[in-house]
């Protein structure tokens, strides 16, 4: 059984702030705050009218309390907002969404609470993050002039940066409307009509996103092979960046093939998806985190989908489209273009959009 909320809390805390009840009342709000974040009403009063309490309350003035704590801790939630503008990235409006604990999609938070409040924080972060990284450096890969924007230097950075907090707050979105789903075939389901819902730009803006992540993740992980492959033989010793992941069963032999790192990137493309950005964050950087290793969590997402897609190609499993795949499909469909054509025509349109931003002269 889960611990309660007196379990949580031990003797010299109670005292220490109920003492200061009368004398400090908002220090004994942001106290107890503190520890009820997680907790529900019944928790606070079977506390204030327990014997524990060194001044034990009637039922009414405990919910009385508990009443204000919630409502400075939704006020303190919404002043936080008025701090950053980075938080409209972030799908701050949406009741409650995903959050960032692993294994993700496992819990939620709801909005306005202090849970709610960390999870915006980490994903202001992991957007920061993205941006900057290689994985999401907006290269076309074929042509390698895109986009082609006629602009100075510093202000392409800025729009570019701008689509990329677009992109990933419609990345959110695709994540967070899979709240409290837990059957693969109703979270399928439940993407796929918010996939229908966007229009045509939204459209463009998530399926060139994880494109330009799913081949920067391919010319990432072939650099590095290529760079071992030149220093000594990587048969011998694996790649040295943290995040490298490579199948199983791979032997390593068939290493230098080119088919393996495909098929790692359409997994890697279908989990940011289904995760949001959080997923290619805890990929690239989780293994800074030497104690708790988050990216050993991402390295078996990615080895699971790969198991997964060799069994439906050996016919042992069904499977469904990857979801990358089901975002170009709507988008064809609404522009009434050929799925060949999907890419050349959803880089149009984000240019477009691109060209029509309003940027401050100011930012850097």
């Amino acid at each position: 059984m889960a611990p309660t909320f007196l379990d949580i809390m031990d003797d010299s805390d109670i005292k220490m702030y109920f003492s200061l009840r009368l004398y400090f009342p908002h220090k004994i709000i942001a106290g107890i705050a503190i520890f009820i974040a997680p907790t529900t009403p019944q928790d606070l009063v079977s506390l204030c009218i327990s014997e524990r309490c060194p001044t034990p309350m009637n039922y009414l003035e405990a919910l009385s309390i508990y009443t204000l704590l919630k409502t400075y801790e939704k006020s303190t939630c919404a002043s936080i907002l008025e701090r950053d503008d980075r938080f409209a990235w972030v799908n701050v409006n949406q009741h409650e969404v995903l959050s960032s604990k692993l294994p993700l999609g496992s819990s939620s938070v709801v909005a306005y609470t202090y849970s709610w409040a960390s999870e915006m924080y980490s994903r202001v972060n992991t957007i920061e993050f993205l941006i900057r990284n290689e994985l999401t450096d907006m290269i076309d890969h074929h042509t390698h002039s895109w986009p082609t924007l006629e602009v100075p230097k510093q202000e392409l950075s800025q729009r570019l940066v701008l689509f990329k907090r677009r992109s990933f707050c419609l990345l959110f979105k695709l994540a967070d409307c899979t709240t409290g789903l837990t059957d693969t075939l109703k979270i399928r389901a439940q993407q796929a009509e918010y996939l229908d819902s966007l229009t045509s730009p939204e459209l463009a803006s998530l399926g060139v996103i994880v494109e330009v992540m799913g081949q920067n993740y391919f010319s990432m992980t072939k650099n590095i092979l290529d760079a071992s492959a030149s220093e000594n033989d990587w048969t011998s010793r694996p790649p040295p960046q943290e995040w490298f992941f490579a199948p199983a069963r791979l032997r390593s032999e068939n290493m230098a093939n080119d088919n393996w790192i495909r098929e790692c990137m359409c997994v890697f493309e279908d989990l940011i998806q289904r995760f949001g950005p959080h997923f290619p964050y805890v990929f690239l950087e989780g293994g800074r985190d030497r104690l708790l290793r988050p990216d050993l969590w991402a390295q078996t997402m990615l080895q699971e989908g790969l198991d997964n897609m060799n069994a439906y190609e050996l016919g042992y499993t069904m499977s469904f489209a990857s979801l990358q795949s089901v975002v170009w499909k709507v988008f064809c469909h609404k522009v009434d273009c050929s799925l060949q054509d999907s890419w050349s025509t959803a880089k149009e349109i984000v240019e477009s959009e691109m060209r029509g931003y309003a940027i401050d002269a100011d930012e850097g």
